[in-house]
């Protein structure tokens, strides 16, 4: 894994597991003493995941798919089912982070090129001008070497 290479990536991939830890604890507690919580929030994930890991073992093993996938016991759906809703709060908080450092730098390179561009709006005004000068200035001598030759 490259983020292994990189201390302060092991550190916040270590913060996220630890932080996920008490989510999923809170998930279970909240799973346990609020039927709603347990039977509509954390449990249909579970018995997805578990419908779609069954048919992609069977799959995988080239065996015949089964018309009726058993359910899991609501103990161990409520555990899975929060361990799932912990991970997916962590990985949304890590794609929060991401996408902040992104439109951050984004709006740096913005602000970088739009320097850029008013420099050279400025260089090219400053050209003008030179070349303005120049032709003026051709002009005055133009006019001095018709007075001279006269």
């Amino acid at each position: 894994m490259v983020i292994g290479s990189f201390p302060v990536g092991k550190l916040f991939m270590f913060g996220l597991k630890r932080v996920s830890k008490p989510v999923g604890d809170l998930l279970m507690w909240m799973g346990k003493h609020h039927p709603f919580i347990r039977h509509y929030v954390i449990m249909p994930p579970a018995q997805l995941y578990n419908v779609f890991e069954v048919r992609s073992k069977m799959r995988m093993l080239r065996l015949k798919q089964p018309r009726r996938i058993p359910r899991l016991t609501p103990p161990i759906a409520t555990r899975l089912g929060a361990d799932m809703l912990s991970e997916a709060i962590v990985v949304a908080i890590g794609l929060g982070l991401i996408y902040y450092e992104v439109s951050k730098s984004y709006k740096n390179d913005q602000k970088k090129q739009q320097q850029v561009e008013e420099e050279r709006r400025a260089l090219d005004e400053r050209v003008d001008r030179i070349s303005d000068n120049i032709e003026r200035q051709e002009h005055d001598i133009n006019c001095i070497k018709a007075a001279v030759k006269n």
